[in-house]
């Protein structure tokens, strides 16, 4: 894992410039996450209210992505990820002033937007500018990074409410403000980027084909549904738990720098741990590794109801996390290789935007919920909605006939390299360089800007 690490200075330089990015903008986030609801408990608000907050902010985000796949293939992604943090940014700076329910209601729906290329951009960008072979390395490392960035918010969060010489509001107003301003610094590397700023893309030539005859359509179209169904089930647990985890670990008894430690941890061991994602897929393939990894937090939540302890809830929060991070860079890869390049280029925005439905829902839910029962049926919800999806990824997409033939690599274990079947480069390697990705003499003209076909098949790949 170390080594993953120390041939980033092999990438190219809109890759490096790519991670720096993620891991600037994410700290804002990390901060923003963290302190938010607390900021918003501080105004007298309560969790109903901050549940229509975050209802707000996820149907617009849900609203973007389901427009993004269009958007992307008509101005770039790279003009997409600047536009999305602008955005962010401009939000994240009035929400911190802001503290009157209707305005804070409408700035987080405004928010969703930036948030929905924040987060979903991330896949795209790498299957557009990263060779077929070095793509689950590098998105692994991307959210590994993600995850050393939410660590490193966390603790800025958690840290300068005890530093700042003001009262509890204006403390988490500061908080969130400082966030922003690092988030603010992460517009440079996009700015600095060269191809990817030009729109130079490259044609994929490891895209499955696309669906010529009637059956083949259907088959992905049903591809595309599931996959986005499964987000979507899996955004229904989530969505009733993790908007309101700071405040469940505060009425535990945990104060807010003793809670950005328990989302730094968090971050940490995503990062960390999420980076052995590739000997993950190797091992057991696609199909059992994401599901033996989105299942594996659900015991910890099953124990919260009858065993409300801070140590039990700060290790399920870190399990969750850590599973996110090691499971997203799996399936993101697979389902890239299950589908041909123009449904390839919506699936990311259209799983995003189910995502963001569903958490939306969820999010009214479980805030009312709370308020009415507390939070024991909020973690039953997660726990049910989580394996119905696992069970449901890995009944459909085992039977998958191209997943059965063989032709899906990533589904399945991988078989120990022989002499006959010796890969050219180890899967979990970054080769070097730009030997996949040799400058743009070799480019022919219909590559660039990528408008239709050679874009989307890279771009479209959620949280």
């Amino acid at each position: 894992m170390a080594t993953m690490f120390r041939e980033v200075r092999f990438f190219k330089r809109d890759i490096r410039l790519f991670l720096l990015y993620n891991l600037l903008a994410y700290v804002g986030w990390g901060v923003f996450q963290l302190i938010f609801n607390l900021y918003l408990r501080e105004l007298g608000l309560r969790e109903d209210d901050m549940g229509a907050f975050s209802a707000a902010q996820t149907l617009t985000m849900a609203a973007t992505a389901a427009t993004m796949g269009p958007i992307v293939g008509r101005i770039g992604i790279w003009r997409s990820l600047v536009g999305g943090l602008s955005v962010f940014l401009a939000t994240s700076y009035a929400l911190a002033w802001a503290e009157q329910p209707p305005l804070l209601f409408a700035l987080s729906a405004v928010s969703g937007v930036g948030l929905a290329y924040l987060f979903t951009g991330t896949m795209p960008f790498i299957i557009e500018w990263v060779p077929a072979r070095q793509r689950q390395t590098i998105s692994t490392l991307a959210f590994a990074v993600i995850g050393l960035s939410g660590t490193v918010g966390s603790l800025l969060g958690g840290a300068l409410p005890n530093l700042l010489p003001v009262d509890a509001l204006w403390t988490f107003r500061w908080t969130l403000i400082s966030g922003t301003v690092v988030a603010t610094l992460a517009l440079v590397p996009l700015l600095a980027m060269g191809d990817a700023r030009a729109g130079h893309a490259e044609l994929d030539p490891t895209a499955a084909r696309e669906a010529e005859d009637p059956a083949a359509r259907r088959r992905v179209r049903a591809d595309v549904g599931i996959f986005v169904l499964i987000g979507g089930l899996m955004a229904l647990g989530a969505g009733m738990v993790v908007p309101f985890y700071n405040v469940y670990l505060a009425s535990l008894g945990a104060s807010a720098g003793q809670i950005g430690l328990v989302y730094a941890a968090a971050g940490l061991a995503s990062a960390t741990i999420g980076l052995a994602a590739p000997v993950v897929a190797r091992r057991w393939g696609a199909l059992v590794g994401v599901a033996v990894v989105r299942v594996a937090p659900l015991p910890l939540y099953a124990l919260l109801p009858v065993a409300p302890l801070l140590p039990v809830a700060i290790l399920a929060h870190i399990a969750r996390q850590t599973s996110i991070s090691m499971a997203w860079p799996i399936d993101s890869t697979f389902i890239a290789e299950v589908l041909p390049p123009k449904a390839r280029a919506g699936v990311f925005g259209l799983r995003s935007a189910a995502w963001n439905l569903g958490w939306a829902g969820a999010s009214l839910t479980g805030g009312w919920l709370i308020v009415q029962r507390g939070y024991g049926p909020t973690f039953l919800s997660y726990i049910v909605f989580t394996a119905l999806a696992m069970t449901l990824f890995v009944a459909y997409y085992g039977r998958h006939p191209r997943v059965r033939a063989g032709e899906v690599t990533a589904a399945l274990p991988r078989r120990p390299a022989g002499p006959e079947s010796a890969p050219t480069a180890a899967p979990d390697r970054v080769t070097q360089p730009d030997q996949e990705a040799q400058p743009s003499e070799e480019r022919s003209p219909p590559a660039v800007h990528a408008p239709r076909e050679t874009a989307t098949a890279t771009r479209r790949h959620a949280p």
